[in-house]
């Protein structure tokens, strides 16, 4: 069976699904089964037992009580279910072992949930930035419309490496699309900065241990990036292997040990129909 990858989609103001096909293709091609879900609390258990791997995809602003701030006046349209639903997937999906992509608010939710914090206007509150906001309906995605600067000595750049032919040795420059008015201000417990803009801005992060890594960029729609699902799929398999041995074991272990509860059991019934002695003196 392929490796089965949870792609958590927004609703729109119609509680319907709302999710670019590119993400199941990027998906497909790299060997998994995309799975696509909503951010019903109450169904999150049963999404990490079924998914080997899970992508956040892009969506509104997170909320700042998440991180411990009051809104700003520069802040947009929010979505406090979705916000609740994936922070809290992360966390348990990260304690499994389950591998992680972030891409875009992705990026920030994965960013959060280990405790980090955003600039909640990244125009606000860094005056000499470079425009990160530009508008999708205006600009191709497939338009790279900065630099960012990738540290070599990264999973991220291990994983890119080879398909965009770059080489350094402390760190390599790549165009990328942009289409975010926030961005990761303190960094998360756990997680290390592996890309940034000229500016200082936070573009990537990444797990210190496991599979969990986070693009500001919109990388499905830059056919370059395909390597970064191809690793998503080939660590979710990994994981997939190593949890179906898990409970091949745990069940193993339930077997043996209603057998000798069972032994037990008759041993006991035996002992208690045996006749007594009455050759006793």
């Amino acid at each position: 069976m392929k490796p089965m990858i949870g792609i958590i989609a927004p609703l729109d103001r119609h509680s319907r699904l709302v999710l670019d096909t590119i993400y199941l293709k990027r998906v497909k091609q790299a060997g998994g089964i995309p799975l696509v879900f909503d951010y019903d609390i109450d169904t999150l258990d049963d999404v990490l037992n079924v998914v080997h791997g899970v992508i956040l995809t892009g969506g509104p602003d997170i909320h700042p009580k998440f991180y411990g701030e009051d809104p700003s006046s520069h802040m947009r349209d929010v979505d406090l279910k979705r916000d609740l639903f994936e922070i809290t997937l992360v966390r348990a999906a990260a304690e499994k072992g389950i591998p992680l992509l972030g891409v875009g608010r992705g990026a920030q939710v994965i960013n959060v949930a280990f405790g980090g914090t955003l600039y909640q206007d990244v125009a606000a509150e860094i005056p000499r930035a470079v425009k990160h906001d530009w508008e999708f309906s205006k600009v191709n995605p497939t338009d790279k419309v900065h630099d960012i600067r990738l540290k070599v000595d990264s999973k991220l750049y291990r994983i890119l490496r080879e398909a965009l032919d770059i080489m350094g040795t402390t760190e390599v420059f790549l165009g990328v699309n942009s289409f975010h008015h926030q961005a990761i201000k303190k960094i998360g417990e756990g997680l290390k900065p592996v890309a940034h803009t000229v500016d200082g801005i936070i573009e990537a992060v990444e797990g210190k241990e496991g599979f969990i890594i986070g693009v500001q960029w919109w990388a499905e729609y830059l056919d370059e990036m395909q390597p970064l699902f191809n690793a998503l799929v080939r660590e979710a398999g990994e994981y997939r292997e190593i949890k179906r041995e898990l409970e091949m074991r745990e069940m193993e272990a339930q077997i043996r040990a209603a057998k000798e509860e069972q032994d037990e059991s008759h041993r006991t019934s035996d002992e208690n129909n045996t006749p007594p002695d009455t050759n006793q003196t």
